[in-house]
């Protein structure tokens, strides 16, 4: 276990057991609303992203099942059987995107072999240039379409378990592993593509949506808390030179308890896990921007803006004790 795992890890368990980070940002709202005796404002619901989706490449070549069938000699030929039976069923995206990579894998040494015509040979080789150039978007119709993957961006109630670090690694392995195919895509050659399915499977538990959702959750109430906070003129109210300065010792007291001994290392720690995600996921963001598409996360804009609502509060809070002369708990 790395280091800024031990540190995330650690501040997780700071949060403690018996409440939820959103449980713990309400009860804090509500100890400053009823501190400055301020009315509670709604704020908006987060929505989820629109997910761009990628549609399956088109073709016009074909191969004829005579053709086909004179490749007995051929890997190649029982894989487009079994891909043929398979689209009968069900073929997933993920399974495409394994069957063209097996294909442009598979199908230069057929048409090489001395027993394949030159008509089949040339029909192959304009195949595995094709399959090569549209991986991109088999890729992406994937990343759009597989169950696991079309959610990654989608708000869930769940929020990241204080109790699991584990699954963050273990996702983290999962999105290098597609992070991996992404970047070598243009050499195929080099694609384990039966790496696939075992990253689905851990993805499909669901740990970066929760993460997401989080991240969104804690910098939305750092938004509302810091513009409820921005009400309170301090100079006539709470910091008067000569007032009574109660009610901003109880402010003191509920940043203190809420927000520095509980959030902010919850917080933290959601930086430093999604900061790792984040860094994952580059290769996978170069190849959506290489495309020209929108990917389905958005995990830098989503740690720039817990960090930069996080930095305003503390800048509100900063000002609060300065002009309160207060020593912070």
């Amino acid at each position: 276990m790395n280091k800024q795992l031990l540190i995330s890890l650690f501040c997780l368990l700071a949060l403690g057991c018996s409440d939820k980070p959103s449980e713990l940002n309400q009860e804090y709202q509500q100890r400053l609303l009823n501190t400055l005796e301020l009315e509670h404002q709604p704020s908006a619901n987060l929505s989820n992203p629109t997910l761009e989706k990628v549609p399956l490449p088109e073709s016009d070549i074909t191969i004829s099942v005579l053709d086909i069938a004179s490749l007995g000699h051929c890997k190649v030929t029982n894989l487009i059987a079994q891909h043929n039976n398979q689209l009968g069923k069900v073929s997933y995206p993920s399974e495409r995107l394994k069957y063209h990579i097996r294909f442009i894998q598979l199908a230069p040494a057929c048409a090489d072999h001395p027993k394949t015509s030159d008509k089949v040979a040339a029909a192959l080789t304009t195949a595995v240039a094709e399959k090569t150039a549209q991986l991109p978007h088999y890729f992406m119709h994937m990343m759009s379409f597989e169950r696991e993957l079309q959610v990654l961006g989608v708000l869930t109630r769940d929020e990241v378990p204080i109790d699991n670090v584990s699954l963050h690694g273990k996702t983290l392995e999962a999105i290098e592993q597609l992070a991996e195919m992404a970047s070598h895509l243009e050499e195929p050659q080099k694609l384990d593509p039966e790496a696939l399915t075992p990253a689905l499977e851990v993805l499909s538990q669901r740990y970066i949506p929760s993460l997401l959702s989080s991240v969104r959750k804690q910098s939305q109430y750092n938004r509302t808390t810091t513009t409820m906070l921005e009400q309170v003129a301090l100079e006539q109210t709470l910091c008067q030179p000569q007032g009574n300065r109660e009610r901003a010792e109880i402010l003191n007291n509920v940043f203190s308890k809420f927000y520095l001994k509980q959030l902010q290392p919850y917080q933290a720690s959601l930086t430093n896990l999604l900061a790792e995600v984040e860094m994952a996921w580059l290769p996978i963001a170069q190849l959506y921007h290489e495309q020209g598409v929108t990917p389905p996360i958005a995990p830098t804009k989503h740690l720039n803006e817990l960090k930069q609502s996080a930095k305003a509060h503390v800048t509100w809070w900063q000002k609060f004790y300065k002009l309160c002369e207060i020593t912070p708990l």
